[in-house]
């Protein structure tokens, strides 16, 4: 097992490269260790798994371990991450996994541990390695036991409970699924709101994800949303779900794929007409025409290091009503349980929709204008390169009088005429870049900086293909 796939928010693996299937017994004994000592009361697991060809046998591994070391496992089954999440909630267990390695592509896979990142993640990372020593801990004399729960129907009627002022409407969207787990709860929910007008787009889940990867904030897997947008003229709007379902990307009608910053603003205007002066989360990639309307609208704006346990942990601290990142992580926690769920925030954006009785490209109108960049992603050749390039893109520009720097996640660098960014992302080996300004010219000095600081580490060809 390479130790690199310990992250900063959940594990993360090439099947077969960096994981061979049957070490996830292994795996799966250093987590429910973990978990153990970390919740000594606890004797229950919920724990789902996504639709890709290796989560069935992995989830299988991580179940045994689990009874071996005495829980009583929920099995939950395919599902989304977020009916996890609810999971969690329903049977109060604070132990919860959902296998799953979200929108990265089919051969990768991963886990999401309920209220685990970061430090906690390490820990389970030296649990592994002692386990490899044959230093584990006494396996219990008394074993788990195993059930499997349908909760889907539950999460269904949680949703459209909570939302019957939506039922019975016409809601004029396309929503790709993405051969994702989100597929088959939106097919339900469909049915028992009793929408008229929703298409939906590859709602099998399929692991080998045949049309596209699962992640819409790329354009390019959102272009058959896109083309029916413009096709059909009783469509308003368009969605994209994550592999996982955690995620939800809107496109408007004339096909413009709206970032995640831009969304939470729409959400936060609504929030804050219930929650006058209320606290907002969002990451260090947003815009600062975000944190202006926040300001204008009396919010308490955070700033918080990208990762979806960064926000909700940003989000608990502040007791914020509302958290989102660019890469379109929506949290609630004012009807809501505070975690990201793509299938909720598509029931929020609904509602907007039809309580103000405008389009999406009209609610969009109220964010100021800005010259910006979408979240641009370079591969490295690995996890020690990234890390290496913004290492030093940090000195450059802290040895500069002009900048004013944010080192939360990598380094934001504000000069008068645009900020930019450049963090090393969490999941794979890839540098993030984002670059904005009120100007043309400015836009241009901001990625001029960041070109020339990265000639240190990567060739022009390259530069010139992203920047």
């Amino acid at each position: 097992m390479n130790s690199a796939i310990f992250r900063e928010y959940d594990i993360r693996v090439i099947i077969g490269k960096e994981l061979p299937i049957e070490e996830s017994y292994d795996l799966g004994k250093a987590i429910i260790t973990y978990l153990r000592h970390k919740h000594p009361e606890e004797s229950t697991l919920v724990i789902g798994h996504d639709a890709r060809s290796h989560s069935i046998p992995i989830q299988e591994n991580i179940i045994k371990a689990a009874i071996d070391l005495g829980l009583n496992v929920i099995n939950i089954g395919l599902c989304p991450s977020p009916v996890v999440y609810f999971a969690h909630h329903k049977f109060n267990t604070p132990i919860a996994l959902v296998v799953t390695a979200s929108h990265n592509p089919k051969e990768y896979n991963g886990i999401k541990i309920w209220g685990t990142w970061g430090q906690q993640i390490q820990e389970i990372k030296d649990i592994y390695e002692s386990i490899s020593k044959e230093t584990l801990v006494e396996t219990p004399n008394i074993k788990g036991s195993l059930k499997a729960y349908n909760i889907i129907d539950e999460y269904v009627s949680y949703l459209t409970n909570h939302f019957k002022h939506l039922k019975n409407l016409s809601i004029d969207a396309v929503v790709d699924c993405g051969n994702g787990t989100g597929g088959p709860v939106f097919s339900k929910l469909i049915s028992t709101m009793n929408w008229s007008n929703v298409k939906l787009l590859y709602a099998q889940p399929d692991g080998n994800f045949p049309n596209h990867e699962a992640d819409p904030t790329i354009p390019e897997n959102m272009q058959d949303v896109k083309k029916i947008l413009a096709q059909d003229p009783t469509l308003k709007v368009g969605l994209g779900l994550d592999g996982d379902a955690d995620r939800m990307n809107p496109m408007t009608k004339s096909g413009e794929l709206v970032a995640g910053d831009k969304m939470l603003a729409i959400y936060a205007q609504k929030t804050l007409q219930d929650f006058p002066g209320a606290s907002v989360v969002f990451d260090i990639k947003s815009s600062s025409g975000l944190t202006e309307l926040l300001t204008q609208w009396g919010a308490h704006p955070h700033v918080s290091p990208s990762g979806h346990m960064l926000i909700k942990k940003a989000m608990a601290e502040c007791d914020a009503k509302l958290a989102g990142e660019l890469s379109c992580h929506f949290c609630f926690n004012d009807r809501y349980f505070g975690y990201d769920d793509g299938i909720y925030a598509a029931l929020r954006l609904f509602e907007i929709l039809a309580q103000s009785d405008k389009t999406l490209e009209t609610l969009l109108e109220v964010f100021p204008h800005k010259e910006s960049s979408p979240e641009i992603r370079i591969k490295c050749s690995s996890d020690a390169q990234k890390i290496a390039i913004v290492e030093d893109v940090k000195q450059i520009f802290a040895a500069r009088k002009d900048a004013e720097l944010l080192t939360i996640d990598g380094i934001r660098a504000s000069m008068d005429y645009g900020w930019g960014l450049l963090r090393a992302s969490n999941t794979q080996p890839v540098i993030c870049l984002r670059f904005e300004s009120t100007t043309k010219e400015g836009f241009a000095r901001v990625k001029d900086d960041f070109y020339q600081a990265l000639l240190l580490h990567l060739d022009k060809e390259t530069l010139e293909k992203y920047i």
